[in-house]
């Protein structure tokens, strides 16, 4: 329970995001603009390069099934795995963006002691629920986004571009563990298990929201407010790997040699935006 200026906030555990699923649509009814989501299946690698990629207008697509990139060349390979991941980041960001924005209305009410409406409250006490802290200022922080280049240079690390099997057989971008034995996939040799993802889509908002979360990325979640430079950011995702500073330096070496820095201005298509 939270006390916020006079305002008793409980802990509601109806969702703040109503999803209607379309015909392959997602349509996400949000406190601001309305995005209309695509799920789509890619037949083979080849055909994601053939699909019309604009960094000024990115077609919010979500693929549920993706074949490994592995036999593509070097370059088509990493040309074609930043067309099926980006879509999600802006996804999976637009949506964080958009609950940040009603917060911080809520919160402007709350600091002119305007009193908070039913929905308010339930919106605000659900995030509050959901990232696991009761103090404003905190949640704040961790309900926000990075540069999306650093995602893609962390997914590009963590599935070899999209080569690993645990990206092919399960969406796993990230190299997620589950630790439920009755769950996700068994790595080769080891009794360890990596999560599946019914989508891209999921991974990335899982990721998104580990990082948001997550006690190790504390100074990480800090930093982002005060800089928005990724090769200035990713010295603070060490905790990430057990690698520690080599895990950052590839980072580094991911981000540089492939200009993904670039991805920092991609926008979604205004078209899905209503």
């Amino acid at each position: 329970m939270k006390t916020v200026k006079g305002i008793i906030i409980c802990t509601i555990t109806t969702a703040s995001i109503v999803s209607l699923l379309l015909a392959g649509e997602e349509v996400v009814k949000m406190g601001g603009r309305d995005l209309k989501v695509v799920y789509q299946k890619i037949d083979t690698p080849e055909s994601i390069l053939r699909t019309p990629f604009d960094c000024e207008s990115i077609t919010p697509v979500v693929y549920r099934k993706t074949p490994s990139l592995r036999r593509l060349p070097t370059a088509r390979q990493k040309e074609a795995f930043v067309r099926i991941i980006l879509p999600s980041i802006l996804i999976a960001e637009h949506r964080i963006r958009q609950q940040r924005a009603e917060l911080l209305g809520i919160v402007k009410k709350i600091n002119r002691d305007i009193t908070l409406t039913g929905k308010d409250i339930t919106f605000i006490s659900g995030l509050f629920n959901r990232y696991r802290t009761s103090d404003l200022k905190e949640l704040l922080t961790r309900l926000n986004v990075h540069p999306p280049s650093i995602i893609l240079a962390q997914a590009a690390l963590e599935s070899g571009w999209g080569s690993s099997r645990f990206f092919s057989e399960g969406n796993n971008v990230f190299g997620v563990w589950t630790f439920r034995q009755d769950a996700g996939i068994k790595a080769i040799n080891s009794n360890a298990r990596l999560a599946r993802y019914d989508s891209t889509l999921d991974s990335v908002e899982d990721y998104l929201f580990n990082i948001n979360v997550g006690w190790a990325y504390e100074r990480f979640r800090e930093m982002r407010v005060i800089t928005p430079r990724s090769l200035n950011l990713i010295s603070y995702l060490d905790n990430y790997s057990t690698l520690r500073k080599e895990y950052v330096n590839r980072l580094n070496t991911i981000l540089r040699s492939n200009h993904l820095e670039i991805y920092d201005n991609c926008r979604i298509d205004p078209d899905y935006l209503y």
